[in-house]
């Protein structure tokens, strides 16, 4: 009797141990979806109201900044979004996994003079994160003069050179080098998933060049959301539809 009964809890533990490890697995599929969104945050008037509008989509969120001004707005899609506050609006463009800053108030009160600086090919320097990254918007591929892939488009970022051309059979063409690792070391993700080959880890799932609305490209400084990647990380999201009809 004793030993039927080891046999059960055995059989119980097992069990649970499998329901754990599938809830892990889902967390984590919820956490990577995470990857293909973006972040609006700044300072608006204590306790103001503050509206966000994707243009696009015409997506809506509301919320209230907190005693000091301070708002957020997480797990935003990419895309243009207009964002308003006590009567003042300010147009943001929202890029995949960065954090778009808008203020509405001004946080010195010291300050005597303001220079502002304006252009529509500069990158925004994303001050809520440490990472090293640079973000390439569908536009901007298409203006660029290189080669109509992913690896062309990298090498473009800092710190990133081509790497070892014995490795391109693998991988099906030019693979880009981050900080001197290894093309092997590096990780590929579409919309949040992780598409790179586990098998030799130098070729990944593609995809249409034209359908790229995003690329972001991950030098150094991000999180162990990455995994399985000691080089560089590129991270895609594809284009979306807009409520706009449009034709050829």
């Amino acid at each position: 009797m004793s030993t039927l009964t080891h046999g059960r809890s055995g059989r119980s533990f097992r069990r649970s141990a499998l329901v754990l490890a599938l809830g892990a697995v889902i967390a984590s599929g919820a956490a990577l979806a995470q990857k293909a969104t973006g972040e609006i945050f700044g300072h608006a008037g204590a306790n103001a109201s503050v509206t966000i509008e994707n243009t696009d989509t015409g997506l809506t969120r509301e919320i209230t900044a907190d005693a000091s001004g301070r708002f957020s707005f997480s797990q935003l899609p990419t895309g243009h979004y207009r964002v308003t506050s006590d009567g003042a609006t300010r147009d943001v463009q929202v890029k995949v996994g960065t954090g778009s800053e808008v203020n509405f108030a001004d946080k010195d009160s010291q300050k005597l003079e303001a220079i502002e600086v304006t252009g529509n090919a500069i990158n925004p320097i994303d001050v809520s994160s440490v990472e090293s990254s640079t973000v390439f918007t569908a536009d901007q591929i298409a203006a660029l003069p290189v080669a109509r892939d992913i690896s062309s488009v990298a090498l473009l970022a800092p710190g990133t050179v081509r790497g070892d051309s014995g490795f391109e059979s693998l991988g099906g063409g030019p693979l880009a080098s981050f900080g001197g690792a290894s093309v092997a070391e590096n990780g590929y993700y579409i919309n949040g998933f992780d598409v790179t080959n586990i098998r030799n880890f130098t070729s990944f799932a593609n995809l249409p060049f034209e359908a790229i609305g995003e690329q972001q490209v991950k030098t150094g400084g991000y999180g162990a959301e990455f995994g399985r990647s000691l080089g560089g990380v590129i991270n895609i999201v594809t284009k979306r539809g807009t409520n706009e009809f449009k034709g050829v």
